[in-house]
């Protein structure tokens, strides 16, 4: 995967570039910022519902049904010590005319997309601060 990069723009706003797709990030007002973006922390639900989102589509398209009208909410839940998100619901709306059957299956194909696995199994982060980025 190509990296991330994120520019600062001044205030608290930052934009992200990610495969030459622009992402604006930023606080609302009450943090400090003009509401130019999503705050970093609600990108992280909004890569979870996207995901969950893909992987029911596909579920469908390949078992001939159609997928127009799939929506995915996401809410969360803070925890303190650290400060952060402590929990996320999800909730998966499928159109009308799927089978009742397939919810079991729905349930078991959102917790299998890629972001889902990764919130679940902790990955390693490695933080780096290149010498030649500090002052002498």
């Amino acid at each position: 995967m190509r990296p991330i990069t994120v520019t600062w723009d001044g205030g608290v706003r930052f934009t992200a570039d990610v495969r030459g797709h622009k992402i604006t990030v930023d606080q609302p007002p009450q943090g400090g910022g003009e509401d130019a973006g999503p705050m970093p922390l609600e990108l992280l639900p909004a890569s979870l519902a996207t995901c969950v989102a893909l992987f029911v589509q596909q579920f469908l398209v390949t078992r001939g049904l159609d997928a127009t009208g799939i929506e995915v909410q996401v809410t969360t839940a803070g925890a303190a010590n650290p400060h952060r998100i402590g929990r996320f619901d999800v909730t998966v709306t499928v159109p009308k005319g799927i089978p009742p059957q397939y919810k079991d299956a729905v349930v078991r194909v959102a917790e299998s997309c890629t972001v889902h696995h990764t919130l679940m199994h902790r990955p390693e982060i490695h933080v780096a601060v290149p010498d030649v980025a500090l002052a002498e």
